[in-house]
């Protein structure tokens, strides 16, 4: 080897790996803030974090536990935006009470 390849070798190998921290570094910082946001969660509702998008499912017990998981989530430094596709218990119940039985 001359003294050129000697000298770009560890360049080269210093930039791959930089390239590759740098390609799994979003998806480890959706999975910390998924758990800090789990965290916080009741039972039965569910959070899922992708590309700084937490989108949250399921049945939260009440108003107040969905507003603190979504507080805990916009709190996030690596959080974007927040999705609300949940319910909460008591509406959903209210909901199913309310139709008509079927005939």
């Amino acid at each position: 080897m001359n003294a050129k390849q000697l000298f770009a070798l560890p360049i080269i190998v210093i930039g791959v790996c930089f390239w590759l921290t740098s390609c799994s570094s979003k998806s480890l910082k959706d999975q910390r803030a998924q758990q800090e946001i789990e965290y916080v969660l009741e039972p039965g509702a569910q959070v899922v974090v992708a590309d700084g998008v937490a989108t949250f499912t399921g049945t939260f017990p009440d108003e107040e536990s969905m507003r603190e998981a979504q507080e805990t989530a916009k709190g996030i430094k690596s959080i974007k935006s927040v999705v609300n596709k949940a319910t909460i218990a008591s509406m959903a119940q209210t909901a199913v009470d309310s139709n008509e039985p079927v005939r």
